[in-house]
């Protein structure tokens, strides 16, 4: 059971890689959201960039940072961990894997977070979690980096039991599934967490899942069944990302060449990666990286592209919206209801952050984005409304 209070968003879709704009952002949006929303103070899903958690890594500053989050009505209980530098650059793509798991230096970042939220978690809250890349990129990994990995990642499990023993919080490291990411799919989640387990001697209590449901969409799993496997391997999920994605019903278009340019290359955008699982008759998937790539293909002679029966693509679309202009794009609502059933019929043994997040609103194509901050804020309070619409229908909301 959430109450409304515990169900937020996350900030990475607020430019602002500084500390000082993140605690402008917080007057700028989130306080407007609280208020919007008829609360008195909210959850967090507050991302902070590696340059803004050093800049909290003295007792002043957190000092500080406590009375700016509680002035603004943030209950921080979760932290996004993923994005390290600055998100909001003209081109991320996949840059935004580096640091990756095989880096020193993201295991400095990851403890600099782990501080921070043990000490801002409320004295009533003993668990806080923190999101985190699924390794790397799978374009540029190897036996070593992975084997360096799990060095760091329990390395880090370890720190974070003493961080435990010192300040009585248990903080839970989540690794986010993406796809052509190192762990993509959930059976390479829990195969990594068995070797996790058997690195470790048992496991490791520190670390664990976050679900992206975009993500696991996009990489056509059942995400019941997906987070019935995690669960079954008793893998714990600190947090589920309420995110949607869309397909494209290519079998529906007169001619697939022209008309998927004609459809989507509003979405193929040069900031972010879109990466593309398409669907052969088969049923075997292709991936293509990016939907820029997939796009140029389609005019190569003899692309296997033109031949396949849909297209799942990584964009982060508004949970609401239930149609498009043209009747092939579908958002993948069944992949968001399945998780709805996930947490009815596991209520009693999952209870994970519920985080919405849709950070491509100033990417979406141009009639969907919002002109200003107040047509933000609609969007944002929009979602969470949606949000708590579909825990209240299935008596997983808990009224005040």
């Amino acid at each position: 059971m959430w109450r409304r209070s515990e169900l937020t968003y996350c900030s990475n879709l607020h430019p602002g890689e500084q500390l000082a704009e993140v605690e402008e952002n917080l007057a700028r949006y989130f306080s407007r959201v609280v208020a919007r929303r008829a609360l008195s103070d909210m959850a967090s899903g507050l991302w902070l960039s590696a340059a803004a958690a050093g800049s909290l890594q003295l007792p002043e500053s957190l000092k500080a940072f406590r009375e700016t989050l509680e002035r603004h009505g943030v209950v921080l209980t979760s932290l996004n961990g993923f994005p390290y530098g600055n998100f909001h650059q003209p081109e991320v793509k996949e840059a935004v894997y580096l640091p990756d798991w095989s880096n020193p230096e993201r295991l400095k970042y990851t403890c600099q977070l782990a501080l921070i939220l043990a000490s801002c978690l409320p004295q009533s809250v003993s668990l806080g979690t923190i999101s985190t890349l699924p390794l790397g990129y799978r374009h540029q990994w190897n036996e070593e980096k992975q084997q360096k990995s799990i060095e760091q990642l329990l390395r880090l499990n370890a720190e974070l039991a003493v961080l435990k023993e010192l300040e009585g919080k248990h903080i839970l490291v989540c690794l986010e599934m993406e796809p052509d990411c190192v762990l993509e799919t959930t059976s390479q989640m829990i195969a990594f967490f068995s070797a996790l387990s058997a690195a470790n001697g048992g496991y490791p209590a520190h670390l664990g899942v976050c679900f992206d449901v975009c993500h696991q969409g996009v990489m056509y799993e059942d995400t019941y069944d997906a987070l019935r496997r995690l669960t079954e391997a008793g893998i714990s999920i600190g947090k589920i990302q309420i995110s949607n994605a869309f397909e494209v019903d290519m079998q529906s278009l007169r001619d697939p060449v022209s008309d998927v340019h004609d459809l989507l290359s509003e979405f193929a955008e040069a900031r972010y990666l879109h990466q593309v699982k398409a669907r052969r008759p088969d049923g075997k998937i292709m991936a293509v990286s990016d939907l820029s790539e997939a796009l140029a293909s389609m005019y190569m002679a003899q692309s296997e592209l033109i031949d396949t029966t849909s297209w799942r693509v990584h964009f982060h679309i508004p949970l609401s919206v239930s149609s498009y202009t043209h009747p092939a794009i579908k958002p993948l609502h069944d992949t968001l209801n399945s998780v709805f059933q996930y947490l009815a019929d596991y209520q009693n043994v999952a209870t994970p952050c519920l985080e919405v997040e849709t950070y491509t609103w100033d990417v979406l194509p141009a009639a969907l984005q919002p002109q200003n901050d107040d047509a933000l804020i609609e969007g944002i309070v929009g979602e969470l409304h949606w949000l708590e619409q579909q825990l209240a229908d299935r008596g997983l909301l808990i009224h005040d």
